[in-house]
C-alpha cells in the first residue's frame, strides 16, 4: 500500500511541475523569437540607412550638377559682356578681335549649355554675379592700353578658372549631357586661353605664362 501511495504522490507531482517547466520554457523561447526579431529589425534599418545613404549622395551629386551649370551659365553670360565692351574699347585691335571672337564663342557654348540647364531646371542667368559687375564696371572706367592690360588679365583669369572647373566636374558627374557640354567646351576655352595668353605676354601683362605652355593650353585643330 505504501510503495502504491508513494507512486502515486510522484505522479501527482510530476503532473502538477509539468507546467512549471513548460512555462519554464517559454521565456527562452520567447527570447530567442524577441532576438530573431530584433536582428531582422537590424537588418532591416541597415538596408534603409544604405538606401538613404544612397539617395543623399545622388541628390548631394545633383545638387553639385547643378551648381556647376549655374556657375559655367553665369560664367559665359559675363565673358559675351567683357567681350562685348573689349571690341568697342580696346586700344589695339588684336584686343579688339579676341573681344569679338569671345563674344561668338561664348554665345554658343551658352547654347549648348542649355539643354543641359533646362534639364536641371537651371535658369538662364539675366545679369552678371556681383564679383563680374564689380570687374566689368572697374574695367568700363578705364581706356587706351590700361583697359587691354586689364581685359587680358580678367579673361586669363576667367579661362583658367573655367578649365579647373570643368576637369573637377567631368570626374565627378555621372550626367551624360554634362559630360558632352564639358568636352566641348573644354577644348574650346583651352584654345580661348592660348589666345589670351599669346595677347598677355605681347602686351606685357604680368599674370601670363610663357610660352611653351602645357597641352590643355594647345589651340584647337
Amino acid at each position: 500500500m505504501k510503495t502504491i501511495r508513494m507512486e502515486g504522490l510522484i505522479f501527482g507531482a510530476a503532473i502538477l511541475l509539468a507546467p512549471i517547466a513548460a512555462m519554464a520554457q517559454i521565456p527562452a523561447a520567447g527570447s530567442s523569437a524577441a532576438q530573431n526579431q530584433s536582428a531582422a529589425e537590424m537588418a532591416s534599418l541597415s538596408i534603409n540607412d544604405i538606401s538613404t545613404n544612397a539617395s543623399a549622395g545622388v541628390d548631394t551629386q545633383l545638387m553639385k550638377d547643378k551648381m556647376f551649370v549655374h556657375k559655367v551659365a553665369l560664367g559665359g553670360f559675363a565673358e559675351v559682356h567683357f567681350g562685348q565692351l573689349a571690341a568697342q574699347k580696346a586700344s589695339s585691335d588684336d584686343v579688339k578681335k579676341l573681344g569679338q571672337k569671345l563674344v561668338d564663342d561664348h554665345t554658343m557654348l551658352d547654347n549648348d549649355l542649355k539643354a543641359a540647364a533646362d534639364e536641371l531646371g537651371v535658369r538662364t542667368p539675366a545679369k552678371m554675379s556681383k564679383e563680374d559687375q564689380d570687374d566689368f564696371d572697374k574695367l568700363s572706367a578705364l581706356s587706351g592700353t590700361d583697359f587691354d592690360k586689364a581685359y587680358l588679365t580678367y579673361a586669363l583669369k576667367a579661362h583658367r578658372r573655367d578649365l579647373h572647373e570643368f576637369r573637377a566636374e567631368v570626374t565627378q558627374t555621372n550626367d551624360p549631357q554634362i559630360k558632352e557640354a564639358i568636352a566641348g567646351m573644354e577644348a574650346t576655352v583651352a584654345g580661348h586661353l592660348f589666345m589670351v595668353n599669346k595677347l598677355a605676354l605681347a602686351n606685357g601683362v604680368a599674370s601670363a605664362h610663357k610660352m611653351g605652355a602645357p597641352a590643355p593650353m594647345a589651340p584647337p585643330k
